[in-house]
């Protein structure tokens, strides 16, 4: 009876031992047409859906108070486009309303767009290496600003993500988040 409990035992070992070299470890990264993915590359249009970006601790939504909180002092301040902008290392937020400084930023407001920059977000690449990693984009075109500006736009559950591109052959210049 303990030789047949050895044997099962080691039985079972070999076919552990098997599966491991068979299959391979688990790893985070996992293989695209050859071009490998990080997870979490691959769930970048889930945290878009959630209003977040790889990389920055913040997400679209959040009060003044909570980046403050989060993610500190920013390196500088200003107004810009969609309201009052505050500039941290890697990234930038952009809060609905307008002002002189952050101190006068109300806490209440909300962050409604963010850039980042590519390496921040873990996303370098080229448009067709995007596109292989995040998918086909629910939009892709030429800004008519009259440069060779190259977009993917990807829409999900109200929040829109831009790749931007200095034209269809160059690497990501910056990528932004914002409420559509």
């Amino acid at each position: 009876m303990v030789d047949l409990i050895k044997i099962c035992r080691n039985a079972l070992l070999v076919v552990v031992l098997s599966s491991i070299t068979l299959f391979g470890c688990s790893n985070v990264s996992e293989k695209t047409e050859d071009i490998p993915v990080t997870s979490a590359q691959s769930d970048t249009l889930e945290k878009v859906k959630n209003g977040q970006l790889e990389g920055v601790l913040i997400g679209i939504g959040a009060t003044k108070k909570e980046v403050l909180d989060k993610v500190g002092t920013p390196i500088e301040g200003r107004n810009s486009e969609y309201g009052f902008t505050v500039y941290y290392d890697g990234f930038n937020l952009q809060f609905e309303d307008y002002a002189n400084s952050i101190d006068e930023v109300k806490d209440t407001s909300k962050v409604v767009l963010m850039n980042a920059e590519p390496k921040t977000v873990g996303m370098t690449g080229k448009p067709e290496e995007i596109k292989k990693i995040v998918g086909e984009p629910s939009r892709e075109f030429m800004d008519d600003t009259g440069d060779d500006t190259f977009i993917l736009e990807y829409e999900n559950n109200g929040n829109l993500l831009r790749f931007t591109f200095d034209s269809k052959d160059s690497s990501v210049r910056y990528v932004t988040l914002r409420v559509k």
